[in-house]
């Protein structure tokens, strides 16, 4: 009897254990998206385009929630006028506030404007314009940066976030960012490659997100035998594991990572015996392997 006592301390103190481990921190990773924005004729833009959000492609494809983030890192090759829209609407209704970032007007110029709504009335918009001569290029990609925490929205090039500003504007009824898109007018074509970032705080959920006999083909950083609780135990306290493949009947675990903290693609196949849990950000929306 005392064994038996034992036994179950034993393991009700690692539930115990299991559920902080759970919710500990993850590393922040960043997914990386490519589009291609076609044709747009004319020149579209929040003073004269009441409905300009309909011209926009989502940058979202994955879903990921967009409520924590305040900055955005991008490349665009485009001869000039790249244009990203972000939204206070989540389905990007044009007739809510948003922030337009205008890079590369006539490739002399580059604004950011702030809209209330689609009246396009004067005093429903405030912006700022500032001198980039010159600063895209029709066959060379350009990194760029937008940051809008606290209302201050804020445009830069290189891939640093605060590093080498080109511009700024201050708006007092600053809004939270629930969805971005971008677009090029003027009969430009464009090709962006965007990277969003995940918060890092692990929610403490695994999904699975392929049917049985799945494996990730992810790096593996552990190869551990167990049972499936320690196997998402040991992912849950490493800030490097993003999942794991877990075979039953071999109770083996593989502890993975996507090796590097720029998510590109999640490379599987079908073997016997195996599935793949990814682990999952704000709560349960943000399940990192299952976007690819």
């Amino acid at each position: 009897m005392h064994m038996l006592n034992m036994v179950f301390k034993t393991e009700q103190m690692f539930e115990i254990l299991l559920l902080f481990f759970l919710t500990s921190k993850a590393g922040g990773v960043q997914i990386t998206t490519n589009v291609s924005t076609t044709k747009v004729d004319g020149d579209v833009n929040a003073f004269s385009t009441a409905d300009i959000m309909d011209y926009t492609i989502d940058i979202n494809r994955y879903n990921i929630d967009l409520s924590g983030i305040t900055s955005l890192v991008f490349k665009i090759k485009a001869c000039n006028n790249a244009h990203v829209l972000l939204s206070s609407s989540g389905v990007r209704n044009s007739l809510e506030p948003l922030y337009e970032i205008n890079i590369g007007y006539i490739n002399i110029l580059s604004f950011i404007v702030y809209r209330t709504n689609d009246s396009l009335h004067p005093e429903s918009r405030k912006y700022e314009h500032f001198d980039t001569r010159y600063i895209l290029n029709c066959t060379v990609y350009i990194p760029f940066w937008i940051s809008w925490a606290g209302g201050e929205i804020r445009l830069g090039t290189g891939v640093v976030v605060g590093e080498h500003v080109l511009g700024n504007l201050t708006n007092t009824d600053h809004f939270e960012v629930r969805s971005i898109g971008v677009y090029t007018d003027r009969g430009i074509i464009g090709n962006w490659t965007i990277q969003l970032e995940v918060s890092d705080k692990f929610s403490g959920y695994f999904d699975s997100c392929s049917m049985d006999n799945t494996k990730s083909d992810m790096v593996v950083v552990g190869d551990i035998t167990c049972s499936e609780m320690r196997c998402a135990t040991s992912c849950g306290m490493s800030k490097t594991c993003m999942g794991y493949n877990f075979n039953s009947a071999m109770n083996r675990c593989e502890l993975l990572w996507f090796g590097s903290d720029v998510v590109t693609d999640k490379p599987h196949h079908i073997e016997a015996g195996w599935r793949f849990y990814s682990k999952c950000f704000n709560g349960k929306i943000d399940c990192l392997g299952c976007y690819f």
